[in-house]
């Protein structure tokens, strides 16, 4: 199997981002709405980008791996994506050769839900850029881009961020370390910033 995801460490944590290989092959892929789980969320912003009407779509928070394994996407980060509108179009019949299939099952049967709202990766590329905040202490988590590309992601891997929480100390010092829930950091991963640009335009955080 092709090498799917890229892993690197970053500052002194392990970070993980999708190869270019699948960041091609979805380019046959839709985005929509449905496209959500609990503590990783999803948001839509329209737009135009050189005349162009396109639908931004942002995810944050925690994105566990499929069987946990390291060739899938996941970890604790965001996204940004850029998709226009294409009239008519439906969700693909074939899969494409790099899709996994368990990503493949899961996006056609979620596209169910979907109806007539689906957009597709851009064929234009532009420069994507964002910052990942700490709500807690208005500190930046991780930075990401600048990348010219439809879409920007990048996680932190798990183990790593067990790292990061207790390297922001404790929330409340008179209690134990250990003490669940006692870290400068959010309780739910899509609690955390994302401020994000594209082609130098800042866009509201979110």
């Amino acid at each position: 199997m092709s090498k799917l995801m890229v892993h690197y460490e970053e500052g002194g944590y392990r970070f993980a981002e999708p190869a270019p290989e699948l960041k091609r092959a979805f380019l046959a892929l839709p985005c929509f709405a449905a496209m959500t789980w609990p503590n990783y969320s999803t948001e839509i912003v329209e737009d135009t980008i050189d005349g162009k009407p396109v639908v931004i779509q942002l995810w944050k928070g925690w994105f566990q791996r499929l069987f946990g394994s390291e060739q899938f996407p996941g970890g604790i980060g965001a996204e940004v994506g850029i998709y226009e509108r294409v009239t008519g179009r439906g969700f693909p019949a074939a899969k494409p050769d790099l899709v996994p299939v368990p990503v493949w099952n899961f996006l056609r049967e979620a596209s169910k839900h979907a109806g007539a709202e689906l957009w597709w990766p851009v064929t234009e590329l532009n420069e994507i850029e964002y910052e990942f905040i700490n709500p807690v202490n208005n500190r930046i988590f991780y930075r990401a881009g600048p990348e010219r590309t439809y879409w920007l992601a990048k996680w932190m891997e798990p183990h790593s961020y067990h790292k990061y929480q207790q390297a922001q100390g404790k929330k409340w010092n008179w209690l134990p370390s250990w003490f669940p829930k006692n870290s400068q950091t959010p309780t739910f991963a899509a609690h955390y910033l994302l401020q994000y640009k594209i082609n130098g335009k800042s866009y509201p955080r979110w």
